[in-house]
């Protein structure tokens, strides 16, 4: 009976300290707007017309949301095709000092990304793909900013340090009107 009392008063202040711990984890609401590592992706924001060479191929808007924490991308694709839709999320993690991207489709499609700052308006973003056989792909995918204000969507992958890198798509973002 004694245990069961000391565990219930043990409990009990667990669970009393459980809003002040939650409270000293928890980030200023500002902290995203004031913190220049997670401001590095803002020059995607906005709505963009996407092109893969002269042919306008889909329509991008990229907004922040969650206390500006966080880049939502939706991708909508045109000329016909009734998949290829997606969301993505973009946000920095303080915690592991690097970029994060989730991206989901209407067909199924999903990937996770970790990202990096190149330099002011490079984004790269990397993640691997298995194949058969044990061997992996390995993936870049860049976003630049470009000088004349269009954004440059750039993916190439490798199977492997000997077989060359090869470009997946390399897509112009134009800003909307």
């Amino acid at each position: 009976m004694r245990h069961n009392c000391f565990l219930s008063i043990v409990c009990g202040l667990a669970l009393a300290s459980l809003p002040a711990i939650a409270q000293a984890q928890t980030p200023d609401a500002d902290i995203c707007k004031n913190d220049p590592r997670f401001r590095a992706l803002d020059y995607v924001l906005g709505d963009w017309d996407v092109y893969s060479g002269e042919a306008k191929t889909a329509e991008v808007k990229m907004e922040l949301i969650l206390n500006d924490c966080v880049i939502k991308e939706t991708w909508t694709v045109i000329n016909g095709r009734s998949t290829g839709n997606g969301i993505g999320l973009f946000n920095y993690s303080p915690l592991l000092s690097n970029w994060g991207y989730y991206w989901a489709t209407d067909n199924g499609s999903t990937t996770s990304f970790r990202g990096m700052l190149i330099e002011p308006g490079e984004m790269r973003f990397i993640t691997e793909r298995p194949l058969d056989e044990g061997k992996m792909r390995l993936r870049h995918w860049t976003l630049y900013a470009m000088e004349d204000g269009t954004i440059r969507e750039l993916s190439v992958g490798t199977e492997g340090a000997d077989q060359g890198w090869t470009t997946e798509y390399d897509l112009r973002w134009v800003r909307k009107p």
